[in-house]
Formats: C-alpha cells, structure tokens, sequence
C-alpha cells in the first residue's frame, strides 16, 4: 500500500469525512494502490449502513456510495447515492473542484434525510 493517496481522495476526504462523522459514521476502512494516483476509498459505517467515498483514477471521478451491512459484512450491492437521490442513473461528474465537493455534500445530506431513504 502507497503511504500517500491520490492528490482528489485526499481533498475529498479532508472535506466529506466530517460530514459522514456528523451523521454519526464512522471509519472503517481505507485503502489505496502503491501508486501515488492509485484507486482509493474509504469507508464509513453506521448501524446497519454502509458509505464509502471512492476515487477512479482511469476515469478521473469522485463518488459516494452505500450498502447495507450486518455483523460487519455488507450483504447488498454498492449503489452510487447520487443515482439514489436522483432516482436513475446520472452521467458520471468528472469534476474535481470544490463544487464537486460540495455536490457530494449535497448528496449526501439528501441521502440521508428522513424520507424514506436511509437515515
């Protein structure tokens, strides 16, 4: 394992993780490649709910996604949260601005709203 993370994970994570430890996630894993732009994601759990944030270097992206989980294991699919919120599938944001950022922030306070999606 590469002891740095691609330049975007780290600013993302700098940026999401106090949101997801806010909504009472925490950190449960965290991986990256030997290479210095290398794929990376972290995850987070709480109860019975998985989010991890994941960088794609081929692709240049950024994007959260959940999973339910139980005993520590996750027994669903990985399911982008803004296609969630969206209710369809959405084109992939290559963005890797603080706009991006504040777009998954967005996603995720929406994700997580009392609506009948996971809370």
């Amino acid at each position: 394992m590469s002891t740095t993370p691609a330049e975007p994970f780290t600013r993302a994570s700098i940026y999401l993780g106090p949101l997801l430890e806010g909504h009472g996630f925490r950190l449960v894993a965290r991986e990256y490649g030997e290479e210095a732009d290398s794929a990376a994601f972290a995850e987070y759990q709480r109860g019975d709910l998985a989010l991890r944030l994941v960088w794609e270097p081929e692709a240049r992206a950024l994007w959260l996604e959940s999973a339910r989980t139980t005993g520590g294991s996750i027994i669903s699919r990985w399911i982008d949260i803004e296609w969630s919120v969206a209710g369809t599938r959405q084109p992939l944001d290559t963005a890797l601005d603080d706009a991006r950022l504040e777009r998954l922030g967005q996603a995720l306070g929406r994700f997580l709203l009392p609506d009948g999606r996971p809370a």
